[in-house]
């Protein structure tokens, strides 16, 4: 008999998935030592989930060994009542119809709402016996059914077993713990009277002793303790351990031991070995898609008025030829059904953006209502979407309001004939929180750690502190990177044709009411599934928010017109418009649309575009287009040493910026097809491969340069070469220009808004960036240069959300968004003052019921009623309102008796009665003065109410600021708000003078010097001074 066995129970970190910190091990980890110990396959038993598990079979296949899809499932014994009875059992699939029943069986278990789920996923004890012989079983640990004190579910259990010894196994297991030595005793005879088979079970839960530790040391630190694994050995084993240790036991003959070690190859070789199915997955929305499509094409045709177009050839003849290859592909169904989802959206009123990614290149997508970006008129390339010489799954990421994400995705998940799921992420702890939690088990101090964690990022002091802390990190190097638990793709979900429960698992999470995948992101691409994108952009919201508002039809790319005006409205200010709002792009946008450059521009390229210009300038702000950014922005012009190459890049001012322009070189002065060509373009990108394509690039090159331009071959080669190296050394950075026009003109309409309807476009703009204090503050302050006046929360103007007045051009400030407030109190008292005029703020006070005591505190805090007078006085009203005004009778003991008595209609010995409470409060409150909180103190409560600061004071002097953040990881960086005009300002400060100071958030300081001084950068070990700035405060006062 050989001396291998086969791994049939054994858990990895995607166990913690569903349980807590159950591993610590990958399951690399676990098949690498499988090779070592010359095993033939292995089964990964996580607890309830089978999360990875195409990845899992890809990599135990590429290693030799066979794959065994299995899970430890929790089982109960029924749904009628919630009982945590919880047993285990492993379930193993026999074949690929087992696959499937045991994903569905799986994914069953989730259920949240029918009772399945409780603590754990569950199956129900007649989900069990309903299996088919596809699946094999074992009665798993001391978790399982025989273990436990249920005697008639115990009864029922093993009649199951005993009527399908053909598919199960009594698994004992090889720890040194008398509870599970008497199980193995108690199977064992189970097995002489019965005739059942024994099977080892090494409950595997870690690679190593050291895994061991390090999975103790993670459960010590998040509190986790399993009490019933001591004396478990959860590492991995050898046979000849297994055999020493269950000889240890003194249950089984060493006969018998080698019989239960073998009956794991016994239940390996009953597993049928499959593959899988990486077909494309369209979802079929209709039985003639391609008659359908064509209908929508003509539809679109004539609703954009393409027919009356002077080319319009030239769109028949794409059309054509896109229909070709989408049939070819096998991707119609596709197509339509993204354009049903848009077409939905159009329904409702929720418009996506124009378009995002390759697919603006597709002219049919225009034309169908896919996108919004006519390919032929801004010259996008379709071949960089979807070409014959590349036959990859369609994929189309779309552009969303945010506020109307849920709504799209509900149409999407609800669709008859989809089987939709949201794709599951694992939460990992990061090396600074495996740094923490190994040293908070290690009882190592808190300052020490910070120190560590604070340093982490220098790889020299890295290196000191692991010679330091070996022990420490010894540990962290193991629990680094281990799942802890699940979540959701922000954006990404999976819409399929096939059953997903079934096909590859689904899971419920109390995060959201949709079903999760149990495979991650590239397993789901790696099988063909459609995953859409459904992101969410606050740009498109602002659009189609300000278009409402101003009763104007949605702006497009069709229908913006092209001003001036506009874009240099753009190049002073870049609040607002998309891609371009930080500082670093602000001033680069300047530069690149000075008057200077533009200049430049237009002499050499007269029939150059703004918006072609905006999109070269959005790559070059790119780290990776730092090769010609600063070239670019001056309008110099590189030179590629002849004149057909210098007007092919002649939009780009010479440079190549854009993947697609390859793309078109190979295919204009190579003879490349266009797919041909985009396939050569992906070689460069990924620097293999391309050598086999250099000699056909050089000769289709030469050939058209000397027909069509006169140029030999020895110039040719020359010019080849050279370019070849602009190619190469540009694959590092290439943008899309599909994706990158699109986007520009988010950025361009924003702009167009701004500039013609600011009092729209500022109020959408405010209300979408509710609780985004440095985007509210820049708004605020570009609006108020506008002639726009910002109000703070007011009774009797604001709403729930940012409103505005047109003919005074003032927009109020919204309560819905403040916190302990929202949209119904907010109407409710906006109804409230159109009809009710109250004399006094205790009058408001006593006879508005449905607002709680919290409620009152925040509106005043945050200057709602500041037309009753300051928030410290009203507070002060409503506890006077509060203690006297609904009482009628006091106790003399507790309260002062001459001031009652005043009042009072009567009294006894004890008791003061019929107190006139309007009078008493009247008087008490003409005692409270007008003081107010301080500036510091109004600040705090905007920003931890609202989430922004609103309050300023024109008559202050500009050094007077409120600090709104600090940051001490390096020299302190204090983050100001200047509180004449709302700046947000960051400035640096010498640690000295800090330290020395006693200040904290929301202190109202006084800066009473600082200096600019140019920043430096580390460049080849020497210190070079920038052109950029930080501002140093030398000395301030606080003045709070």
């Amino acid at each position: 008999m050989n001396n291998i066995y086969t791994i049939t129970h054994c858990h990895t970190d995607f166990s913690n998935g569903t349980t807590n910190i159950d591993s610590v091990s990958k399951y690399q980890q676990y098949v690498d030592r499988a090779v070592e110990l010359g095993m033939k396959a292995i089964a990964i038993t996580e607890h309830g989930n089978i999360f990875g598990w195409v990845k899992k079979k890809e990599y135990i296949e590429s290693k030799g060994l066979k794959y065994i899809h299995g899970v430890e499932m929790y089982l109960t014994k029924s749904l009628d009542k919630k009982v945590r009875d919880n047993y285990h059992i492993c379930l193993y699939a026999k074949n690929y119809h087992g696959i499937l029943e045991l994903n569905k069986l799986i994914s069953g278990a989730y259920n949240r709402k029918d009772g399945h789920f409780y603590y754990a996923p569950r199956i129900t004890f007649d989900e069990l016996l309903a299996t088919s012989d596809n699946i094999l079983f074992t009665t798993a640990c001391i978790g399982g059914v025989l273990a436990g004190k249920d005697e008639e579910l115990k009864r029922r259990f093993l009649d199951f077993i005993c009527k399908n010894k053909h598919r199960a196994w009594l698994e004992v297991q090889h720890h040194q713990d008398q509870v599970q030595i008497d199980y193995n005793r108690y199977l064992l005879g189970l097995s002489r009277e019965l005739g059942l088979n024994l099977i080892c079970g090494t409950d595997t839960h870690a690679l190593n002793e050291r895994h061991a530790k390090g999975r103790k040391i993670l459960q010590k630190s998040k509190g986790v303790k399993f009490s019933d694994e001591d004396g478990w050995d959860v590492t991995l084993k050898t046979y000849e351990e297994l055999v020493e240790l269950f000889t240890k036991q003194g249950i089984f003959s060493l006969e018998e031991i080698h019989q239960l070690l073998d009956n794991t190859n016994i239940l390996s070789n009953n597993i049928e070995e499959f593959s899988l199915d990486r077909s494309h997955k369209y979802p079929k929305l209709f039985n003639d898609s391609l008659s359908v499509l064509k209908k929508k094409i003509m539809k679109g045709i004539k609703e954009k008025g393409v027919d009356k177009y002077p080319n319009f050839q030239e769109y028949i003849d794409r059309i054509k030829y896109e229909l070709s290859v989408y049939e070819h592909n096998k991707a119609i169904d596709y197509l339509l059904l993204d354009e049903d989802i848009k077409a939905f959206g159009r329904e409702q009123g929720i418009f996506c953006g124009p378009s995002r990614g390759s697919v603006s290149g597709s002219v049919i997508a225009y034309l169908i209502g896919m996108t919004e970006m006519d390919s032929i008129k801004h010259k996008l390339n379709f071949e960089r979407f979807m070409n014959a010489e590349r036959i990859s799954l369609a994929d189309v990421d779309t552009d969303w309001p945010p506020a109307k994400r849920d709504v799209v995705k509900d149409y999407i998940f609800n669709k008859e004939g989809l089987y939709c799921a949201e794709i599951i992420t694992f939460n990992t702890v990061a090396l600074k929180g495996s740094i923490r939690d190994c040293a908070r088990a290690l009882d190592i101090p808190l300052d020490v750690v910070g120190t560590i964690c604070s340093d982490i990022d220098d790889p020299n002091k890295e290196a000191m502190y692991r010679r330091q802390y070996p022990e420490l990190f010894e540990y962290v190097d193991i629990v680094n990177g281990t799942i802890v638990s699940t979540g959701t793709h922000p954006c990404g979900s999976i819409v399929s044709p096939i059953p997903l429960d079934t096909e590859i698992g689904t899971l419920t999470l109390s995060t959201t009411d949709r079903p999760v995948s149990m495979l991650y992101k590239n397993e789901v691409e790696g099988l063909n599934f459609v995953k859409l994108d459904i992101l969410g952009l606050d740009n498109v919201e602002l659009i189609n928010e300000t278009c409402r508002l101003a009763g104007i039809e949605r702006l497009t790319p069709d229908n913006v017109p092209d001003d001036l005006e506009v874009w240099s409205s753009i190049r002073d200010n870049t609040v607002g418009i998309f891609q371009w709002e930080s500082d670093m792009a602000s001033k680069y946008l300047a530069s690149l649309f000075s008057d200077e450059t533009i200049n430049k521009i237009r002499k050499a390229n007269p029939d150059f575009k703004y918006i072609d210009l905006f999109s070269v300038g959005n790559g070059a702000i790119r780290p990776a287009g730092a090769s010609y950014r600063d070239q670019l922005a001056n309008g110099i012009f590189q030179d590629n040493g002849h004149r057909a190459l210098n007007d092919f890049l002649a939009p780009t001012l010479g440079y190549l910026v854009y993947q697609e322009q390859i793309i078109d070189f190979l295919h204009i002065f190579c003879g490349f097809t266009m797919g041909e060509a985009d396939t050569v373009r992906r070689a460069f990108a990924k620097k293999t491969g391309t050598e086999v394509y250099i000699p056909r690039i050089k000769a289709g090159f030469a050939k058209t340069m000397l027909e069509q331009h006169g140029v030999c071959e020895e110039e040719s080669e020359r010019l080849i070469v050279n370019f070849i190296q602009v190619i190469i050394d540009a694959s590092n950075y290439l943008f899309s220009l599909n994706h990158s026009q699109a986007y520009s003109y988010i950025g361009y309409i924003c702009g167009y808004l701004r500039y013609y309807y600011p009092l729209e476009f500022f109020t959408a703009m405010l209300n979408i960036n509710s609780g985004n204090m440095d985007k509210t503050s820049k708004t605020i302050e570009l609006a108020k240069l506008s002639g726009i006046s910002i109000e703070p929360p007011t009774y009797g103007k604001s709403r729930a959300a940012y409103f505005f007045d047109k003919s005074n051009n003032i927009i109020y400030k919204g309560i819905e968004s403040v916190k302990y407030l929202n949209e119904d109190l907010a109407e409710s008292l906006y109804e409230l003052s159109s009809y009710q005029n109250y004399a006094s703020f205790e009058d408001l006070y006593l006879n508005t019921p449905g607002i709680n005591s919290r409620q009152w505190e925040v509106l005043i805090k945050i200057g709602y009623f500041r037309a009753f007078g300051p928030a410290k006085r009203l507070l002060g009203i409503v506890e006077i309102c509060n203690a006297y005004a609904t009482k009628k009778q006091y106790k003399k003991d507790s309260v002062d008796c001459d001031l009652i008595r005043r009042f009072a209609g009567s009294e006894t010995e004890k008791m003061f009665r019929d107190v006139d409470n309007a009078a008493l409060c009247k008087y008490l409150i003409s005692g409270i003065g007008n003081d107010e909180f301080t500036i510091g103190e109004l600040a705090k409560f905007e920003a931890e109410y609202i989430g922004s600061i609103n309050i300023t004071n024109p008559a202050t002097n500009n050094r007077e600021c409120i600090v709104l953040d600090i940051d001490t990881k390096y020299t302190p960086v204090l983050t100001l708000y200047r509180i004449q005009n709302g700046d947000i300002i960051k400035v640096k400060v010498a640690k000295d003078f800090y330290y020395n100071k006693k200040i904290r958030k929301f202190s109202h300081i006084y800066v009473s010097h600082a200096e600019k001084r140019n920043k430096k950068k580390r460049v080849d070990g020497k210190w070079i001074t920038m052109k950029d700035f930080d501002i140093y405060v030398n000395y301030f006062i606080i003045s709070l």
